[in-house]
């Protein structure tokens, strides 16, 4: 009774607890182009910029990529019911992420360096 009672209690506080929320105003007028005029800076950015944004999406696209396939390897070695080939080829997805994962980072790095450079 008191276990049932005692669940019941810290149910209604968690939903309380959440449902007493206050907002966050932490939002301001600043923001990129405001800093950059006050600092006597373009506002705009151009090619580089463009290409971080474009490399900052695909890096994004890439890693979510990544996770599902790390996730899938990893299910299919789980349900493999002992199958050999099953196991086989789960680890062989597992190590293909890997490796994308690896030379993603490299190009990552390289463009990162190349934009940089031509700042």
């Amino acid at each position: 009774m008191f276990g049932l009672l005692k669940k019941s209690v810290y149910f209604l506080l968690s939903i309380i607890s959440l449902l007493i929320t206050s907002q966050a105003l932490a939002q301001s007028d600043y923001g990129l182009s405001a800093t950059a005029g006050a600092a006597g800076l373009p506002s705009t950015g151009g090619l580089p910029e463009a290409i971080g944004l474009i490399t900052g999406a695909a890096v994004a696209l890439a890693g979510s990529i990544f996770l599902f396939l790390m996730v899938y390897g990893a299910i299919m070695m789980m349900i493999s019911a002992g199958d050999q080939t099953k196991v086989t080829k789960g680890k062989d997805i597992i190590k293909w992420a890997i490796f994308g994962a690896i030379v993603l980072g490299a190009a990552y790095a390289i463009t990162t360096l190349v934009i940089n450079t031509l700042k």
